[in-house]
C-alpha cells in the first residue's frame, strides 16, 4: 500500500499491528471467559484517590490528573484493580458474592522525559474477588500461566512467593518500622550478593536507623518490643499524663508529637537484631532449587518462626494445585527475594517474566486489604493479575505472519484503479458493488494505469485490479496473491 505521494505509506504497517493486537486481545478475552471470567468494560478516568488508596504511593509519582469542570482531581487509569474493587464495593456493599471479572484495555503512567507514545500500554488482566482460598490462589496462577502460551510465548518463567513467609519472620525480629523498611529495600541487594551486611549496617548507621540509646531511657524501655502503632498509644498516654506537667508542646497537634518522639526514640534499633535479621533475611532469599526442596529449606531455617508455617504450607498447596499440569510445573520457581508491591500484597505474589528474566510480562497476587483501603468496613477476600500486552506480543515470533494471513475477514480484496478523474463516478459504483460482495475494495487515486499499480501497489494485499479507462470502459486483473 503506497500513498498518494509514492512513499511508503506507515498504514499497512499500523493495521497489521493492530490487527495482531486485537487477535491476541481475543485470545486472552476467549481464554479467561473459558474458566468464567466475564468481560467487564470499564471507565478511562475515575477519582484520583481511587488511584492513590491502591498505589500506596507506589504508582503516585506516575498518575495523570486533571481538575474536572466541578474542581474535582480526576486520573486517566494507570490500572485496572482499584476500579474494578470500587465498582464490586458499590454493589455488594452488605454482601461478599463471588465474581470473576476480565479486563483489558489502555493504561496511562507518567514517565518524565518519556515520548507521550511511551507513556501508556494495554493492559489485560482478571480478578477473583471474594474467595480467598489456596484453589482461588492456585486456579489464578495457572490460568496466568497460559496466558504467554495461549499467545504464543512459549519460553518464560514464572516466579512465586507468599510474603507472608517474609513478613512473619521480619515480624519475629521486632524491628522498628523504619529498621523494617529499610530491610525489605535491601532484599534485592542481599539476593545479589552486591553488598554485604556489614556495609548495610553501616548505611543503617549513617541514615540514623541504628545508634546508641541511653540504657536507662524510660521511654525507650516502655515501648521496647513494640510495634510502631502500639508504641504510638503508649506515647499518647504519656502525654496525657504529663499534661499539667508539660502544658506547652507547641502548636504541634498531638500525633504530630507522638510521631516525632517515636522517630527520635526508634532512631535507634540495636545493631545486634538489625545484624540478625540481615542474616536470616539474606539466607531466606537466597535458597535455590527445585520448588519442593526450597519450601523444605525455608521450613528448617523458619523453625523457630511458627508463624510462617501457615504460609509455607499455603504456598505447597497452591504449587501442588496448579502444578497439577506437568507442562506447567517447568515454568514455575519459589522465589523469597521477590517483593513487588509488599506495601499492597498480603499473600502470594508472582511475576512471569521473558526467556531473559530482564522484562516482566505481567504478574499479580492476593489483595485482601484493598477494600478497606477503599473505604469498606469489611475486609474482602481479593486476588488477581495483569499482563502488559505490547510486552507479550514482543515476546512472539510474528515475522512468519504476514499482513495477508491477518486480513482474513474480506473474501476477496480489490484495487480500483482510473485512468483519470472523469470516471470517479464509475469507480465509486463499482466500490460499492465488489463491497456488497464481500471484498475489500479501496480506490487508488494515485496510479493510472494497471502496470504502474502492479509495481508500486503492496500485492500481498490486493487479489485484483480493477482498472476503469477514460472511456469508461473497465477490465479485471488478477495478481499473484490467492483468494483467502
Amino acid at each position: 500500500m503506497t500513498s498518494s505521494n509514492g512513499l511508503q505509506s506507515s498504514s499497512d504497517t499500523s493495521e497489521s499491528a493492530w490487527l495482531i493486537k486485537r487477535r491476541h486481545e481475543d485470545k486472552f478475552v476467549r481464554l479467561c471467559g473459558s474458566f468464567g471470567y466475564e468481560y467487564h468494560d470499564l471507565p478511562l478516568l475515575a477519582p484520583t484517590d481511587v488511584f492513590l488508596r491502591k498505589s500506596g504511593g507506589e504508582l503516585a509519582s506516575q498518575i495523570l490528573s486533571l481538575i474536572d469542570a466541578n474542581s474535582n482531581l480526576i486520573s486517566l487509569r494507570p490500572e485496572f484493580t482499584a476500579l474494578i474493587v470500587s465498582e464490586y464495593l458499590k454493589i455488594h456493599s452488605e454482601t461478599t458474592n463471588i465474581q470473576r471479572i476480565q479486563y483489558s484495555g489502555p493504561v496511562f503512567r507518567q514517565t518524565p522525559g518519556a515520548p507521550l507514545n511511551e507513556q501508556y500500554f494495554t493492559q489485560v488482566g482478571a480478578e477473583l474477588i471474594g474467595v480467598g482460598t489456596p484453589l482461588a490462589d492456585a486456579e489464578l496462577l495457572y490460568l496466568a500461566t497460559q496466558i504467554p502460551d495461549q499467545l504464543g510465548v512459549s519460553d518464560y518463567t514464572v516466579r512465586i512467593t507468599d510474603l507472608r513467609v517474609l513478613n512473619s519472620l521480619l515480624d519475629s525480629k521486632q524491628l522498628s518500622d523504619r529498621a523494617r523498611n529499610f530491610i525489605v529495600s535491601s532484599v534485592p541487594i542481599l539476593q545479589s550478593h552486591s553488598t554485604s551486611v556489614e556495609q548495610l549496617l553501616s548505611q543503617a548507621q549513617d541514615a540514623h536507623i541504628i545508634g546508641q540509646n541511653a540504657p536507662n531511657d524510660h521511654l525507650n524501655i516502655a515501648i521496647s518490643g513494640l510495634q510502631d502503632e502500639q508504641a504510638k498509644e503508649v506515647l499518647h498516654g504519656f502525654l496525657e499524663w504529663s499534661e499539667g506537667l508539660a502544658p506547652n508542646l507547641g502548636q504541634r497537634a498531638a500525633d504530630d508529637v507522638v510521631d516525632r518522639l517515636l522517630r527520635k526514640l526508634r532512631g535507634n534499633d540495636e545493631r545486634d537484631s538489625l545484624q540478625e535479621a540481615l542474616f536470616d533475611i539474606e539466607k531466606l532469599v537466597n535458597i535455590q532449587g527445585n520448588p519442593a526442596d526450597i519450601l523444605d529449606a525455608a521450613e528448617t531455617l523458619l523453625e523457630n518462626c511458627p508463624e510462617s508455617r501457615t504460609a509455607l504450607q499455603s504456598i505447597r498447596t497452591v504449587l501442588t494445585l496448579a502444578t497439577d499440569d506437568t507442562k506447567v510445573s517447568s515454568k514455575i520457581t519459589v522465589d523469597f527475594g521477590l517483593i513487588k508491591g509488599i506495601a499492597y500484597y498480603n499473600g502470594i505474589v508472582f511475576d512471569v517474566t521473558d526467556a531473559s528474566g530482564n522484562t516482566i510480562l505481567g504478574g499479580g497476587g492476593r489483595y485482601d486489604n484493598l477494600s478497606t483501603d477503599l473505604g469498606s468496613e469489611r475486609q474482602i477476600p481479593s486476588a488477581g493479575f495483569a499482563f502488559n500486552l505490547e510486552a507479550l506480543i514482543d515476546s512472539v515470533d510474528l515475522r512468519s505472519e504476514s499482513t495477508e494471513n491477518l486480513i482474513s475477514q474480506w473474501a476477496d480484496s480489490t484495487l480500483i484503479v482510473t485512468e483519470d478523474s472523469t470516471q470517479d463516478i464509475v469507480a465509486l459504483r463499482l466500490s460499492r458493488q465488489y463491497r456488497e460482495e464481500g471484498h475489500r475494495v479501496e480506490i487508488a487515486c494515485q496510479y493510472q494505469s494497471v502496470a504502474e499499480a502492479l509495481s508500486r501497489a503492496d500485492l500481498k494485499i490486493w487479489n485484483n485490479i480493477l482498472f476503469i479507462s477514460a472511456s469508461g470502459e473497465w477490465e479485471l486483473h488478477e495478481t499473484d496473491k490467492p483468494s483467502t
